[in-house]
């Protein structure tokens, strides 16, 4: 096979800058907007967002990151200029994505505003004033020239400095709710809408999320959330994949000529086990003190993951059946299963899956009208020419997926080589909180549901303790 493309993957700008502030000690910038900051991240939290960011080390050729969210303190941060230096992290240009991006959110956040009572108590935010201050975000103010909406501007302020909003003020329903894109939406909505308050910055951060999901799909590369952002852009993928995925099926498998079944199978996500990418690095640097030599080894070391990622994306998108896919798969499932083997020691690697994703494609549905209507989308994906439908099919972005409550068993054992390698302390019991915060708000959000479902872990509990235990 020819030299495989690199694999890249969108991270926010959370994960990269608290990572990095936790290997360097540094606090969190302070909010100079004159409201206290509603959420702090602690040393649990952001060791949860280094060993996401050593995952994708791991996994990825590439991290790509929004160049308009830059905070005021990153070119500070040793990691991240490590990863600059490298070529690893990659800024995008947003110029080219604001119009696009602000129009999709322009219909989106109009069906909000009238998905519910007009009235609240804290009054609504204008859904154009919203999507005007993501425009100016995304479009560079400095170069394109600022609004004139003193409004505009205080919204694009918060959104590209560090300020993110409590998690339980996101959290604003009991249950999940009929219709929860249009709902997050709303509440989005409600929480600007509250400008002189903390709650602005719950909406801002449900804001970031949807506007890194956007970009995603317009890169069509994966997005990679961090701990903060996964509950609402979980709630948003989960509802588009529940609503699109089965009218979606049928018309793939007529698309192939084949059946449902093998579509079915086509979906079935890879097991995933990685190394325990923390304990690597945390080893080297605790025996090193050098972060540069610490992200070059574990990159060097599992060079063939990323490989492996890489050629099943380019597989993908030269293939041109459903036998072709199946192939690839075998031929990434063929090549993880021997690197599983190399695990020492076995019992410590990271479980998770690969699969791809099903998104909204920009430009499926009408922009003018409502370009993120997750119905709407699903009957003008099925309308679609055949040849069109298996190409999209094919060339989905892979991506990979650790699941939450598993990432946080694995760190509580972290907490002795965190202090030997940076001098930072945490509270074992700390994750177990983070555990019972982040797996409620996943519960109302959509759980980790999926269809088909989720390939089990080599030591899974039956389905109906699972169930109970997944983010007890």
């Amino acid at each position: 096979m020819a030299t495989s493309k690199p694999s890249r993957v969108l991270i926010d700008q959370t994960m990269l800058c608290e990572a990095a502030r936790l290997l360097s000690g540094a606090d969190a910038p302070r909010i100079r907007m004159g409201h206290p900051l509603a959420w702090t991240p602690d040393t649990a939290e952001r060791l949860v967002h280094l060993a996401t960011l050593l995952d994708a080390l791991l996994l990825y050729d590439e991290l790509h990151v929004l160049d308009a969210q830059l905070p005021h303190d990153a070119g500070t941060l040793p990691l991240r200029q490590v990863l600059l230096d490298r070529r690893i992290l990659r800024p995008v240009d947003t110029r080219a994505l604001s119009a696009n991006i602000a129009d999709e959110l322009t219909g989106f956040l109009r069906d909000a505003e009238t998905f519910q009572e007009p009235w609240s108590p804290r009054g609504l935010a204008s859904g154009e004033d919203v999507a005007n201050s993501v425009r100016l975000l995304l479009a560079h103010p400095d170069e394109s020239g600022e609004s004139t909406n003193p409004r505009d501007r205080g919204i694009a302020s918060i959104m590209r400095g560090e300020a993110e909003g409590d998690l339980s003020a996101d959290r604003t329903w009991s249950s999940r709710p009929a219709d929860p894109l249009r709902t997050l939406g709303w509440t989005m909505l409600t929480n600007i809408g509250y400008f002189h308050s903390g709650a602005i910055y719950g909406g801002v951060s449900q804001l970031r999320t949807f506007v890194y999901w956007r970009v995603s799909a317009h890169l069509r590369i994966p997005f990679l959330p961090s701990l903060h952002r996964l509950p609402a852009y979980h709630l948003i993928t989960d509802h588009v994949r529940r609503t699109v995925q089965d009218c979606v099926y049928e018309v793939v498998a007529d698309s192939f000529r084949t059946t449902v079944d093998e579509v079915y199978e086509d979906e079935n996500p890879a097991p995933l086990y990685l190394p325990p990418a923390l304990a690597l690095f945390l080893n080297h640097l605790r025996a090193h003190g050098d972060i540069a030599m610490a992200v070059d080894d574990l990159r060097h070391q599992h060079r063939k993951l990323r490989r492996a990622l890489a050629e099943l994306q380019q597989s993908l998108e030269s293939g041109s059946t459903l036998g072709d896919a199946k192939a690839a798969r075998h031929r990434l499932n063929a090549a993880l299963d021997a690197l599983r083997g190399d695990l020492d020691p076995p019992d410590q690697a990271v479980a998770g899956t690969v699969d791809q994703l099903i998104d909204i494609v920009p430009g499926v549905v009408n922009a003018a009208a409502h370009p993120l209507d997750v119905g709407g989308y699903a009957e003008a994906l099925v309308a679609r020419p055949a040849e069109w439908i298996r190409s999209w099919w094919l060339r989905r972005p892979v991506r990979s997926a650790i699941r939450l409550s598993s990432r946080l068993d694995n760190l509580s054992r972290y907490h002795r080589l965190l202090g030997e390698a940076t001098g930072q302390h945490v509270d074992p019991d700390r994750f177990e909180r983070l555990r019972r915060e982040y797996g409620a708000a996943l519960t109302v959000y959509g759980g980790e549901s999926r269809l088909p479902a989720a390939i089990p872990s080599p030591t899974a509990e039956p389905p109906e303790q699972e169930a109970r235990a997944r983010f007890a």
